[in-house]
């Protein structure tokens, strides 16, 4: 059973869409954070705590339904933190807690949750003394005085210090420990990716996960000379029942001699098809042929053992414990990469509005924000080209889809309008005019 569940949850107002459908499950011991601007964030959590009404679809917590008759119950279940949470000025930080603890008719170890914020030299300080940032651990810690099995924050931490940063990232892993369910909303992607791995992306364009990996180690950069070789990313890719590794072109795909030879074969063994088991007169002849030839048996059986030895070995034999380049099936894998501390964003090329090239450094531009991409402006030109973009500059790249207007300042000055929240524009080169307009057809 999901802690929280949304099915199908939409809030209008007349013509205008407050809350954009959404469907969302969060287990116990999960946190999801949702990317999302102030306004959208702010009105999907009162919605969840049932303090604004919804049009459509329906709000679970726990197993329970939403409900107006319902919600005082559920809202036992449920601590939130708000950005416009207030605090009672006069009372000291420990008599704040303990007031809250009593409406919800609880006696919580209030040491460890003043330490676990970092409130605990506060604690005879009256809330007014607290300075903004200690405030907002406040309001957390309010949040979780009656130990809810649900957590809701909205920007923990906007415009917060160092330290409130820090004790709010421990504290999260902490909380799914114990098997709570947190759900976070964020205006900034960077820390909704620092907080957790379940991201959201939440817009009037709709509700999307982003897909986020781990940043990889290189497991040969102990060898020689490979001291100051940077990390490479792998991206595991499933190609017809097949899992291949795309790693970054800079690593040699390098196994010892023997072992290649042994997968080969395995994999020729098992393509093959059956058939009526050999007579003696043909098992004899087939043990005579070398041992070479079972190495010519590649997947797609189209190379002769000499074809294999010569171009895997220059001609030479392969002495034991000797090392060969292996065999790796190509793979298409259609996202962008971009990285952000030791995770990696995967993007969809839909998803890119134009990618500009700044000091050596090719940033993509998307509707989160702008995110560096570890690959130059020309390998990105080759590989989005199939998906509509442009090399409209030297220094940029546009996703013709995202193009609005095409703008004529002077006789060689042009600019192109994006559809996009900002309405960016983007230079075109005088060299590219004509050959843009046979492409769009003008």
């Amino acid at each position: 059973m999901s802690a929280v569940q949304l099915r199908h949850v939409q809030k209008t107002s007349g013509s205008t869409v407050l809350i954009p459908h959404i469907n969302l499950e969060v287990s116990a011991g999960q946190c999801v954070a949702i990317q999302c601007n102030h306004e959208l964030g702010h009105q999907l959590l009162l919605a969840m705590i049932g303090q604004t009404p919804i049009s459509e679809g329906s709000i679970r917590i726990q197993g329970e339904a939403l409900t107006p008759e319902h919600t005082r119950n559920i809202r036992e279940k449920i601590g939130i933190q708000l950005l416009s949470d207030a605090a009672y000025e006069r009372l000291k930080v420990r008599e704040f807690l303990h007031f809250y603890a009593r409406l919800y008719e609880t006696k919580p170890d209030m040491e460890l949750l003043m330490q676990r914020l970092g409130l605990a030299e506060k604690q005879n300080s009256r809330v007014l003394q607290l300075t903004p940032s200690e405030m907002r651990r406040l309001s957390i810690a309010r949040a979780l005085v009656h130990n809810p099995p649900v957590l809701l924050m909205e920007d923990p931490e906007q415009n917060v210090d160092l330290e409130t940063s820090y004790i709010i990232r421990n504290l999260i892993p902490a909380l799914i420990e114990e098997g709570k369910a947190i759900v976070i909303t964020t205006m900034v992607l960077e820390q909704a990716i620092s907080m957790t791995n379940d991201v959201y992306l939440y817009s009037h364009a709709g509700f999307k996960k982003l897909e986020t990996a781990e940043e990889e180690l290189d497991p040969i950069s102990d060898r020689d000379g490979d001291e100051d070789r940077e990390p490479f990313h792998s991206i595991e890719v499933e190609d017809q029942g097949r899992l291949y590794t795309a790693v970054d072109s800079r690593i040699e795909n390098i196994m010892p001699a023997e072992a290649a030879a042994e997968t080969v074969i395995q994999e020729t063994e098992a393509q093959a098809p059956l058939t009526a088991p050999k007579t003696a007169t043909e098992t004899e002849s087939a043990e005579a042929k070398p041992k070479s030839a079972e190495l010519s048996a590649f997947p797609d059986h189209s190379q002769s053992s000499e074809t294999f030895d010569e171009a895997g070995t220059g001609g030479q034999s392969v002495p034991a414990g000797a090392q060969v380049a292996a065999f790796v099936q190509p793979v298409r894998f259609e996202k962008i990469p971009a990285k952000v501390g030791d995770k990696l964003i995967l993007f969809d090329p839909t998803e890119i509005d134009y990618i500009e090239s700044h000091e050596g450094v090719a940033n993509l531009h998307v509707l989160q924000g702008i995110y560096a991409c570890s690959m130059s402006l020309s390998d990105l030109e080759g590989r989005l080209k199939g998906f509509g973009f442009y090399r409209c500059h030297r220094s940029y790249l546009v996703n013709l889809q995202k193009v609005r207007e095409v703008i004529t300042w002077t006789r060689n000055s042009y600019s192109l309008i994006l559809d996009d929240h900002s309405k960016s524009s983007i230079p075109l080169s005088k060299g590219k005019y004509d050959e843009l307009k046979k492409i769009i057809g003008i």
